[in-house]
């Protein structure tokens, strides 16, 4: 009986695991009926995130106060990462046939797995991203400012050109500057940013003037100046960061399996409880999830945006005409998703000790396997699943005899459950039928 219990304790926690994974699959489908293949690198990247936020600022300790830092910094690295794809990848699909962003899902996946492989010892390769970042902020915010409309259909590319190129100036004054000079005095510095600021506007000017008209770069002078000195702003502040802590630190290579930290209260000694051996990591998952299915549940049920989703999830077209910002939805419904695949990646970092690039496939596709189990769209059918799915590998590994038993076969039987619910019950096991009609 104490084996028993030991596998649905070492059941639950697996399956706690999947369960946060899974949902951030049946929260984006529920929305724009997308199978995310790409969400389980988002988990990988929530643990490498973590990671990072250790080596920049603990490296060596073992608070227990370190974990919530560590898992903030795991949300920022997943949600960043979700919304960026959702923007740059999946918008410009979103009316395309289905298959097409099912392959860029794909495609997606693998990219950030090699991504994360060849460029994580690298601090080197967070300078061009550093100056994408600031451009697009800058961008964003010199929109926000322009007192006309840029989203023409027609004009749009030629409307917006004058708020990408003053930053775009202003990021190569300073990259001339810096490639030149890498030590500059606080005077230098100034000069450096007012001949940013003074250059990239003046660009931005000119070609709001032959794109537009004097009148339009007149109304746009104000947008253009805020754009150029958020740039070299921008990048000053991070290469003062860069230099006194991102360099200075001996980055581990992620073509090996990285040692995580191991923190005080949730890592150590095992507990015993009338037998059964519970890892500490594993009370850190389960709590994780119920925490987090509590929150989630609240947010989608008690709160403005919430209902938005559930409204965008039923009709996009009429939740639109009712005022509903159908975007901010299904970005929020990314990030949502994203944020729990971090707490996840954590997780599988505390009771693995180790992470690896490779670690969001195989989870990913478990992770999908208990949101079908489930009942795809469904949150609570993803959580469901997941437990489901983590006990039946658990119980499976004990208790099916011979050559076809074990800890090697547990992922064949996982996805045996897959094909079966497929066959027999599509819609999962809380997912409601879906009829289609002509």
């Amino acid at each position: 009986m104490d084996q028993f219990f030991q596998q649905l304790v070492n059941g639950l926690t697996l399956g706690s695991l999947y369960a946060l994974i899974a949902v951030g699959y049946t929260v984006v489908y529920g929305i724009v009926q997308l199978i995310n293949f790409a969400h389980g690198e988002v988990f990988m990247i929530g643990a490498f995130g973590a990671l990072t936020t250790y080596l920049l600022f603990f490296d060596d300790q073992t608070g227990v106060w370190i974990l919530p830092i560590m898992l903030v910094g795991a949300m920022i690295a997943s949600v960043g990462t979700a919304v960026a794809m959702e923007r740059v990848a999946y918008r410009p699909l979103r009316n395309a046939p289905r298959l097409a962003p099912l392959i860029t899902a794909i495609g997606i996946s693998v990219f950030l797995q090699e991504f994360i492989r060849l460029f994580y010892e690298d601090p080197g390769w967070t300078v061009p991203v550093a100056a994408a970042i600031a451009v697009m902020v800058a961008y964003l915010a010199g929109a926000k400012l322009a007192p006309v409309s840029l989203n023409n259909p027609l004009t749009k590319w030629t409307d917006r050109s004058p708020l990408i190129t003053a930053p775009a100036v202003a990021l190569l004054v300073w990259i001339g500057t810096r490639l030149a000079e890498r030590e500059l005095s606080f005077l230098a510095t100034a000069v450096v940013v007012v001949g940013g600021l003074v250059l990239g506007t003046a660009a931005g000017f000119v070609v709001a003037r032959l794109t537009g008209g004097a009148e339009r770069a007149g109304v746009l002078l104000r947008p253009l100046a805020v754009t150029a000195v958020i740039t070299v702003v921008g990048m000053e502040i991070f290469w003062l960061a860069f230099k006194e802590l991102i360099a200075t630190i001996e980055w581990p290579s992620a073509k090996l399996r990285i040692p995580f930290p191991q923190l005080d209260v949730v890592s150590g000694t095992a507990l015993e409880v009338a037998g059964v051996t519970i890892q500490r990591s594993a009370i850190f998952t389960i709590a994780a999830l119920v925490i987090c299915s509590a929150l989630l549940w609240y947010f989608i049920n008690r709160t403005r945006l919430g209902r938005g989703m559930q409204a965008v999830s039923q009709d996009p077209d009429t939740a639109r005409l009712m005022g509903i910002n159908v975007d901010r939805i299904i970005v929020v419904a990314f990030a949502l998703g994203a944020a729990l695949a971090a707490v996840a990646g954590i997780s599988q970092g505390l009771q693995n000790n180790n992470i690896e690039f490779r670690m969001g496939f195989l989870a990913g596709l478990k992770a999908f396997t208990a949101a079908v189990l489930g009942g795809i769209g469904n949150i609570q059918g993803a959580v469901v699943g997941g437990l489901v799915l983590g006990v039946v590998e658990a119980m499976a590994t004990q208790y099916i005899p011979g050559q076809f038993g074990g800890g090697s076969w547990k992922d064949v039987w996982a996805f045996v459950i897959l094909i079966l619910v497929l066959v027999f019950r599509p819609q999962g096991l809380l997912g409601a039928r879906v009829v289609d009609r002509a």
